[in-house]
């Protein structure tokens, strides 16, 4: 597979980064972040009008079919590299980290799929690049379906140096309090209360061992979709939810969260967060995409929390941080 980055990139990219900023066609406006913690869960906030501006496709849009989009005809401005035939690297036009990466396909493919070795090939060339000629150490997420915040329908990943929050983010917590000596073992942070499931990086990172670390935690997240269906149903069959007016208060939710019974269902069984470092990979399984425009990516999921204005950080606060996290993803059974 032959996957080839400009020799210059990414110093070339950032330079193009800065020079569409300057022009004011590229939305970039850092912002210090508030660090908080709740049900002993950190979370760092951050308000920018980068990220108002950025539109977010309906659920039932055509564009997440294929019938446009701004991958289908990318701008060349934005345009930073083509690693291989399949694949297209563009600078976010929408940007919280300089700069921000979105990688996705030439050709339409939808954004429910499941990434093949040619989106890892392409997807660790860059991720190489920015670590072998930069000083911190590169992050690439993808979030799988409309329940998993994709803001577009045209498959893509987006790549970008790891943001430093001022706290360890969950899963590299999760691998140094694993008492497991498997280093390839599948686990899960002990006081996260959703399902996600992190394993060590550890052979030699190639393109077919990420696809190999991948697929086996996608049989996790998608046993944990299943479970959580079957509980589900066996609670509503055996009356175990109470309803009050055909509706009842979820069981992972706060009174913000009042949904019909059978809203504690996923709307989709593929809908997922990946996050890659070079040192770990987290897959987290979704079941919703947010509630009243206050939702969450790849990203927030870990308590990153890019946001639109102070009312959506209000309404986080009247959600429930964790409660609203666990309502999006699928609760954990195992925790006392």
């Amino acid at each position: 597979m032959n996957i080839e980055l400009p020799p210059e990139f990414p110093q070339s990219a950032v330079d193009q980064f800065d020079l569409l900023r300057e022009k004011g066609l590229l939305y970039y406006f850092p912002t210090e972040g508030e660090i908080v913690q709740y049900n002993g869960f950190n979370f760092e906030f951050k308000i920018s009008t980068s990220i108002a501006k950025k539109p977010i496709l309906a659920a039932d849009a055509p564009e997440r079919h294929g019938k446009g989009g701004p991958f289908v005809d990318p701008d060349p401005a934005f345009v930073v590299a083509r690693p291989g035939p399949d694949h297209v690297v563009e600078l976010s036009m929408h940007a919280m980290l300089r700069p921000h990466y979105v990688l996705h396909t030439r050709l339409f493919a939808p954004q429910t799929d499941d990434l093949d070795l040619g989106d890892w090939a392409a997807t660790w060339a860059v991720m190489q690049a920015i670590q072998q000629r930069g000083h911190e150490p590169p992050m690439m997420i993808y979030n799988c379906g409309y329940e998993g915040g994709a803001s577009q329908g045209h498959k893509h990943v987006q790549v970008f140096t790891e943001p430093n929050p001022g706290f360890t983010l969950f899963p590299a917590e999760a691998l140094t309090l694993s008492k497991t000596a498997d280093q390839d073992a599948i686990v899960q942070h002990p006081n996260v209360p959703f399902q996600h499931f992190v394993q060590r990086l550890t052979e030699p990172i190639t393109p077919a061992y990420i696809l190999k670390v991948y697929q086996r935690l996608l049989i996790r997240m998608r046993l944990a979709h299943k479970e959580h269906v079957e509980k589900k149903l066996l609670d509503i069959t055996n009356g175990a939810n109470g309803h009050k007016n055909g509706h009842k208060k979820s069981l992972s939710g706060t009174n913000g969260h009042n949904t019909p019974a059978l809203d504690d269902m996923p709307a989709s069984m593929i809908a997922n967060n990946v996050i890659m470092t070079p040192e770990w990979m987290c897959l987290i399984p979704r079941r919703r995409g947010g509630k009243d425009g206050t939702g969450a990516g790849s990203l927030g999921m870990l308590g990153l929390l890019w946001l639109k204005n102070s009312k959506e950080r209000a309404h986080w606060e009247e959600l429930g941080m964790t409660e609203h996290l666990v309502w999006m993803g699928i609760p954990r059974t195992d925790l006392k």
